[in-house]
């Protein structure tokens, strides 16, 4: 993914709520506001340069890893997905919450580019610092980001995963809480 300008950026994050907004609107069903609370975190990670990954190789083992950790952005997450080109968005829109479709109101790691199941709140800083830990321990220079929720912050695995992440030094984890004051 080539790096987008400021600018670009801002097109972008408008062309991914519009999508998030037809992708529910199509299925009569969804979670709305976390996914538009999360749409400019994942564009500056997606399309800045900041993360590094391959629409056309998903599992390529150098990649950067971002752990979703609140699943009710996974609409949002899917969207900026199908624009970084690892679907057809078309297909997104088409299926999304339909019986038989892959893309659900929670995603799993069965779509290209998703690493976990976004089920239950609270889990994604664990995983994400198991991940850190073991790409630290093998000597891989990647980065592991976890996005959470304001809300997920109030379960004891959001600061169990913290604590574990700072006695192991885990400089290569990055946690960004989308703070929207909704708790989700």
């Amino acid at each position: 993914i080539m790096r987008k300008s400021f600018n670009e950026l801002e097109s972008l994050s408008k062309q991914i709520r519009r999508c998030i907004v037809d992708t529910i609107a199509n299925a009569q069903k969804g979670h709305l506001g976390g996914a538009l609370s999360s749409v400019d975190i994942l564009t500056y990670l997606y399309f800045s340069g900041f993360l590094n990954h391959d629409s056309t190789n998903p599992n390529w083992k150098d990649r950067d890893r971002l752990f979703l950790s609140k699943g009710h952005a996974g609409t949002g997450l899917l969207s900026v997905l199908a624009k970084a080109g690892y679907f057809e968005e078309s297909e997104l829109l088409s299926t999304f919450n339909q019986d038989g479709s892959q893309f659900g109101n929670n995603p799993d790691e069965s779509i290209p580019g998703m690493e976990i199941h976004t089920g239950s709140l609270g889990h994604g800083l664990s995983i994400g610092a198991g991940h850190a830990l073991s790409t630290k321990l093998n000597k891989q220079d990647l980065k592991t980001v976890v996005l959470l929720s304001d809300g997920e912050c109030h379960e004891g695995s959001i600061w169990e995963g913290a604590m574990f992440a700072g006695h192991h030094q885990l400089s290569n984890l990055i946690a960004i809480v989308d703070r929207n004051g909704q708790c989700c």
